[in-house]
C-alpha cells in the first residue's frame, strides 16, 4: 500500500425509484443508441424477464428490477460514458419516477503484509470491547456516516471499509454519495435527480476519491510501515 493506488478501482450508480424492468434489454439500449449495435449483439445476458432485467457489456455491468436500477463499470475510461448512459436512458424516460441516486466509488487496495492488514482492523475496530465477549474477533464490515451533506441537498454520505474479496491481504473501501428529492410525495418523474446528476457529477467524484485517499493515507500511518 505504500503508493496507495488501488489494483480495482470502480464506480456503481443506484436509482430508485418505479421500472418497467422489461424494456431495459441490450437492443432497446441499442435502438436507442444509448450503446451501439455490436455491444447490444454480444452482449452477455443473464435475464430478461418483467421483474428482472441483467445482462453484461465488457465495460458495464446492469440490473433492473422493479424498484431498482444498478449499473457499475470497473474500466475508469468508461465512467463518463456510463453517466452519460444514464443521462440519456432517463431524459428518454423522463417520466419514470426517481426518487434516489446514489453514486458510489468503490477501490480494492493491496496491503504489504498480513501483519498490516491486521494493524488496520484494529486501528478501525480497536478489539479490547470484544475480547471478553467473543474469540479472535475480527472486522468485517463498518461504515460511517456524514449525515447532513455540506451542500445543502437532501441525503448523506457513507463510507464503507472492510476485507477485500478480490484482494489478499487488501482493503475494501467505497463512498456512496447518496442523494434524495426534496419532496418524494410530489415526484412524479426523473427531472430532479437527473439534474442532481448533471451538476454533481465532478463534485461527487471528487469528494468521494479525496475522502478513500485521505483514509488510506490515515491507515498506512498505523503499525509497521
Amino acid at each position: 500500500m505504500k503508493n496507495q493506488q488501488p489494483e480495482i478501482k470502480g464506480l456503481i450508480f443506484v436509482l430508485r425509484g418505479h421500472f418497467n424492468p422489461i424494456i431495459f434489454s441490450p437492443v432497446w439500449f441499442a435502438s436507442e443508441k444509448l450503446i451501439r449495435k455490436e455491444e447490444a449483439e454480444k452482449a452477455e445476458t443473464q435475464i430478461v424477464h418483467s421483474d428482472v432485467v441483467s445482462f453484461n457489456l465488457d465495460w458495464m455491468r446492469l440490473q433492473v428490477t422493479r424498484d431498482m436500477f444498478f449499473v457499475e463499470t470497473i474500466k475508469e475510461p468508461y465512467e463518463e460514458v456510463l453517466r452519460d448512459l444514464i443521462l440519456g436512458t432517463f431524459k428518454l424516460l423522463r417520466h419514470t419516477p426517481l426518487k434516489l441516486m446514489g453514486i458510489s466509488r468503490s477501490e480494492h487496495y493491496r496491503i504489504d503484509s498480513i501483519e498490516k492488514w491486521h494493524e488496520i482492523g484494529h486501528a478501525l475496530a480497536p478489539k479490547p470491547i470484544w475480547n471478553d465477549i467473543l474469540e479472535n474477533p475480527g472486522l468485517n464490515s463498518m461504515s460511517i456516516t456524514e449525515a447532513k451533506r455540506r451542500d445543502g441537498l437532501k441525503g448523506y454520505i457513507r463510507v464503507q471499509v472492510e476485507p477485500s474479496k478480490r484482494v489478499h491481504p487488501g482493503i475494501f473501501a467505497l463512498v456512496n454519495d447518496h442523494f434524495e428529492v426534496s419532496q418524494p410525495e410530489n415526484t412524479h418523474g426523473g427531472d430532479e435527480i437527473i439534474n442532481i446528476l448533471e451538476t454533481q457529477w465532478e463534485s461527487s467524484l471528487m469528494r468521494s476519491n479525496q475522502i478513500i485517499i485521505q483514509l488510506m493515507e490515515k491507515l498506512n500511518g498505523f503499525g509497521t510501515k
